[in-house]
């Protein structure tokens, strides 16, 4: 990483040269080393550093951006030049005036250490012992079983024209195995993730998750109550999270413009963006526009009260920014950070005994083709077990569960005391207990 001082200077000179009062470096530099083994075989192995520099400078009111995936600072003045060059041709933007954020912001502490880092020989040293494992579990336990692991970090520094410095730093690792069991003809499968400690990892659950689905049935159609796994909701979030951008409401494409302080879903229901939650090695304290992040409910007891804004969208709609401000290729984003259902209190026996009559669906395929973000519609393929007479029965396969999004968080009738989240390598996750929902739809047989 360049040294603080020296990056300064050579902007300032670089700034000063193209005649630039208002301007912002961000120097990145991340490391990765991924690998997937099949069977006994490694079939996929790759180890990266990258690095990069983006340069942002505001002439006359108007903005340019400029990037390099080269850490050089002997490229500075040419990438100040093209974001200089970039702010002539560019449109003002209406509604937006931008701007270098000053020091003046109380950045919140970490309180969470970065997550541990491994190297190849640890990488590959853990998956020969995983696959092992699982084939050693069961001896159904089949050809095309496979699992990968990857561990990575990321530095982030930012200076700019007004005095401010901020970095950054976060790693974090994970493994995850995909069990592939025979019986009688039947072949199942099950995945399973794991995030941080990867070195002790226990994946066998996977195994136990596959083996569960021998000699499942199908089920009839009909509207039931629906018991989703914390990982299927998840799911869920993950695709229909846009809802609650600010841009997305500014656009109209939104259910939730101008609905704040509104009811929108069950009295239970309680949806938070933590760039904060405990234990997380990914936490941030300031985003992509310099801005302090802050814990901040979404829907409180069924009421909206926040959307997720950067300062240009928070401009525009005449809001605060929410400090969820995330940097792309194209220019600064919305994001958010841990974005979870808070949890309830009640186990997964007792959601089957609530809901009486139904089904837990613990897989769903095709998000990417079978929802709308934008209608909130979904029609997924799904598989699980049967709920009958209060309790968790077996499995079922081949049905699919329809309904909208925007209703289901309405219909939400209980929630579990877990709370499982998804596992990336980014700041971005989502987190769910699981959730029993009356009334959708089963398209079964």
């Amino acid at each position: 990483m360049i040294d603080v001082k020296t990056l300064k200077a050579a902007m300032e000179t670089a700034c000063r040269a193209c005649g630039i009062e208002d301007w912002e470096v961000v120097v990145g530099h991340a490391t990765s080393v991924s690998a997937s083994m099949i069977d006994d075989e490694l079939v996929e192995f790759s180890s990266s550093i990258d690095g990069s520099i983006v340069i942002r400078v505001i002439i006359d009111g108007r903005e340019g951006t400029a990037s390099s995936d080269r850490v050089d600072i002997d490229d500075l003045p040419v990438l100040v030049e093209r974001a200089s060059q970039a702010s002539r041709v560019k449109e003002a933007d209406s509604g937006y005036v931008p701007e270098i954020h000053a020091p003046g912001d109380k950045y919140p502490e970490k309180t969470a250490s970065p997550g541990p880092v491994f190297d190849a020989a640890q990488i590959r040293a853990t998956l020969e012992k995983t696959q092992k494992a699982l084939f050693a579990k069961d001896s159904r336990v089949s050809k095309g079983t496979g699992s990968d692991a990857s561990s990575g970090s990321e530095t982030t520094l930012v200076v700019n024209s007004k005095g401010l410095t901020l970095s950054d730093e976060w790693s974090s690792s994970y493994i995850a195995s995909n069990a592939v069991v025979k019986e009688e003809g039947q072949t199942k499968e099950a995945t399973v993730f794991l995030e941080g400690d990867i070195l002790s990892a226990d994946m066998g659950e996977a195994v136990d998750k596959a083996t569960a689905k021998f000699h499942a049935s199908t089920t009839s159609s009909g509207k039931r109550p629906v018991i989703f796994s914390s990982e299927c909701f998840n799911l869920f979030l993950r695709t229909f999270w846009s809802a609650f951008s600010g841009r997305t409401a500014f656009y109209g494409l939104s259910p939730y413009k101008d609905k704040l302080g509104q009811c929108i879903a069950s009295r239970i229901v309680t949806l938070v963006d933590d760039p904060l939650y405990p234990d997380y090695p990914a936490q941030k304290c300031f985003d992509a526009d310099c801005s302090a992040t802050f814990t901040k409910p979404v829907i409180e007891d069924g009421v909206l009260k926040n959307l997720l804004y950067n300062r240009q969208w928070a401009q525009k709609a005449g809001a605060e920014t929410t400090g969820n401000a995330v940097l792309t290729s194209a220019g600064s984003a919305i994001m958010p950070y841990s974005f979870h259902l808070r949890p309830g209190i009640m186990t997964l026996d007792e959601l089957a005994l609530e809901a009486g009559e139904g089904i837990y669906v613990t897989q769903m395929k095709g998000f990417h083709a079978g929802a709308d973000p934008v209608s909130g519609d979904f029609s997924i393929e799904s598989s699980g077990f049967l709920v009958q007479e209060g309790r968790i029965g077996g499995p079922l396969e081949g049905f699919t569960v329809a309904g909208n999004f925007f209703q289901l968080l309405k219909d939400v009738r209980a929630l579990g005391d877990d709370l499982v989240f998804d596992v990336t390598l980014s700041s971005f996750r989502c987190g769910s207990p699981c959730v029993l929902v009356d009334g959708l739809s089963i398209a079964g047989q």
